[in-house]
């Protein structure tokens, strides 16, 4: 392999891993399906803004339905070109260069004159009005972004942190003129989809712009004796509070009951109603409907018996 990026492997990123590894493995997918077009809406939402787009969830909505917004016109066609550009993650190579150049083509497709070419001036990474990195030059691009993607391809780094690498160093080389940041977090979502297509559905970029400061001290910190570690402790952060988030909206009240019941086998219907947050009456259809389909069985008295996960 001719280039490794620099950066240690902590302890911190092992548990995070193994952390999120497992997160995904609980995932609700079925649910996680349902809550598609609304986790894309807020994955586009949160990625622009990062980059200043200030279209709301329910514009954003309203372009995807075909419905007029009133908007500035460049940010509402940066909003439909990300919507292409995510629509693309089924067929896009992690791999491939040309396919990157492709994925930024439709990204900034109509926004600046150079889409899917790399830039041919400096250029650097800003937080605000502050310049936190200032890009290599441009003619070394070709030869940086050639040897990145053969690390890729070589590779046996697990791909949560294979793909924190390759957004810290995307983000390090700022390839483009313009849309770095969108297309390096497209990228980002593309490894870890390939590795487990849940991260199609998670809005990851929605968590990122809640904690954009942190984003860019993160790129800003890596870069010295520990590369990109920082940056990947960061992001991989982000990755485990995301599928925390949604994990609980995506449960349902019967698996909320069975965690409950698992935890507490004489648990009553009303501290079940309490820790739910539904009727006593909600409750008592659930654990019916349960008892019914053999997921659950009571045993003993109503008032002293108690629940068993079958």
């Amino acid at each position: 392999m001719s280039y490794t990026p620099p950066y240690k492997i902590t302890p911190k990123i092992t548990s995070l891993v193994s952390k999120i590894s497992e997160a995904v493995g609980s995932f609700n997918v079925q649910e996680g399906l349902r809550l598609h077009r609304a986790n894309r809406v807020k994955t586009i939402q949160g990625s622009l803004a990062i980059e200043g787009n200030t279209l709301t969830t329910d514009q954003i909505t309203a372009i995807l339905d075909g419905k007029p917004v009133i908007a500035p016109i460049n940010e509402v066609q940066e909003i439909r070109n990300a919507i292409k550009a995510y629509e693309l993650l089924d067929v896009l190579n992690q791999n491939s260069m040309d396919d990157l150049l492709k994925a930024h083509l439709t990204m900034e497709a109509g926004l600046i004159d150079d889409a899917g070419r790399f830039r041919k001036r400096g250029a650097g990474v800003a937080s605000g009005e502050e310049i936190i990195h200032y890009a290599p030059p441009a003619e070394r691009v070709p030869y940086l972004m050639g040897d990145l993607f053969d690390w890729m391809n070589e590779t046996e780094e697990h791909p949560l942190i294979k793909s924190s690498v390759f957004h810290y160093e995307f983000e390090f080389i700022h390839p483009f003129s313009d849309g770095n940041g969108r297309t390096g977090r497209l990228w980002q979502t593309l490894i870890l989809s390939k590795w487990r297509p849940v991260f199609k559905n998670l809005p990851i970029e929605n968590i990122v712009y809640k904690y954009r400061k942190e984003y860019y001290h993160a790129i800003e910190a890596s870069g010295g004796d520990d590369g990109c570690t920082p940056f990947i402790e960061f992001i991989l952060g982000v990755i485990d509070q995301t599928l925390t988030i949604e994990n609980s909206a995506t449960r349902t009240p019967r698996d909320k009951i069975v965690e409950q019941m698992r935890n507490n086998p004489k648990i009553t219907r009303n501290e079940l109603a309490a820790m739910l947050g539904i009727t006593s009456d909600g409750v008592k259809y659930h654990l019916q409907k349960m008892t019914a389909d053999g997921v659950i069985v009571h045993h003993g008295s109503p008032r002293s018996g108690y629940w068993e996960v079958m």
